[in-house]
């Protein structure tokens, strides 16, 4: 069994008394040689208009120069805001996180792609939310997806979309197909966040998806509808062909290691898993015969439409002889 698939167990009741009450935000940022993008999301965390945040900047094996000069370049915004991690070589987005959330100790928690933006008043609206909902472990906002391009190191913007799946809280249903949003729109309650653990570095690609059904475990996951955030996607671009390629590769085996765990730690959810099975099997045969219904239905249709142009054949030859008699007359 590959044991690296499944959520790691690190759940603890630890309590973290170093964790601040304060409304601060560690942002957690990895970036790695994109200092166009860089720039922007530097932009989207300098501009918020709450400011009691710490960002949490970790090179995983770029070039520091770039971000060196970006650093200095916004320094009076990011005065005492900032802890660099320059990573010599590269370890994965999972460890790079790690970096930054072991030593993070501000009351909330978000992680901010180098390529991803908010909107100014993210930070203010999720962590009032918060504050008035006591109840609720983490809190996303609606997001909207950018599609662009990079050319000659300019972002250029080519559509966008709404993200269509804002419920009022994160649907387990929805969440066990599939990763149903970005980290991006997405805070959590730092107690949580240390309670549920680090980030599984053993998983190459979905673990955000991993974090997040953790996360689920721990408590509600409600939502904002209010597009706060912006995903952004590059077009043509080979790296993210090559991630895509890797998902479809990789999510099955995933999910089955969900399954065949939850199998072993308790042989009852033999009869869970048994009863959702069947009952998918009996709405899928429920479906099928209603699609044949409909495609019998349809069929008879297009019977009956095909059977009055037939009909209405002579009638059209009857109505053009009548017109040519009537305009021979006239003339």
């Amino acid at each position: 069994m590959n044991t690296n698939l499944y959520p790691i167990s690190s759940w603890s009741d630890k309590k973290y008394n170093q964790i601040k009450h304060d409304n601060s935000v560690a942002i957690i940022m990895r970036t790695k040689n994109r200092p166009v993008l860089l720039a922007r999301a530097f932009e989207s965390v300098i501009q918020q208009t709450h400011h009691e945040w710490h960002l949490y900047l970790i090179n995983d094996g770029g070039d520091p120069k770039p971000i060196n000069e970006l650093i200095e370049l916004n320094s009076i915004d990011l005065k005492n805001k900032i802890t660099f991690i320059n990573n010599s070589k590269s370890y994965g987005r999972e460890t790079a996180s790690n970096y930054g959330l072991k030593i993070a100790t501000e009351e909330f928690l978000v992680i901010h792609d180098d390529d991803d933006a908010w909107h100014r008043d993210f930070l203010k609206e999720t962590v009032t939310f918060l504050n008035q909902n006591k109840n609720s472990i983490a809190v996303a906002t609606n997001y909207t997806v950018v599609n662009e391009e990079i050319q000659k190191n300019q972002a250029i913007q080519i559509n966008t979309e709404n993200w269509l799946y804002c419920y009022k809280q994160i649907d387990i249903f929805a969440l066990l197909q599939f990763n149903v949003l970005p980290q991006i729109c997405l805070i959590i309650r730092m107690e949580i966040a240390k309670e549920i653990g680090e980030f599984n570095e053993k998983m190459p690609i979905l673990g955000n998806w991993d974090y997040m059904l953790r996360l689920f475990r721990a408590g509600e996951i409600k939502t904002i509808n209010k597009n706060l955030a912006f995903h952004y996607h590059r077009i043509n671009n080979t790296s993210e062909r090559v991630t895509s390629n890797l998902f479809d590769n990789y999510y099955q085996e995933y999910r089955d290691s969900l399954v065949r765990q939850s199998l072993q730690e308790n042989q009852g959810n033999y009869g869970i898993l048994h009863t959702i099975l069947s009952d998918s099997r009996i709405r899928h045969e429920q479906i099928n015969q209603k699609i044949g219904l409909l495609e019998y239905q349809l069929a008879e249709i297009l019977d009956n439409i095909w059977y009055l142009k037939r009909k209405s054949f002579p009638l059209k030859r009857f109505a053009a002889r009548v017109r040519h008699f009537i305009k021979k007359i006239r003339s």
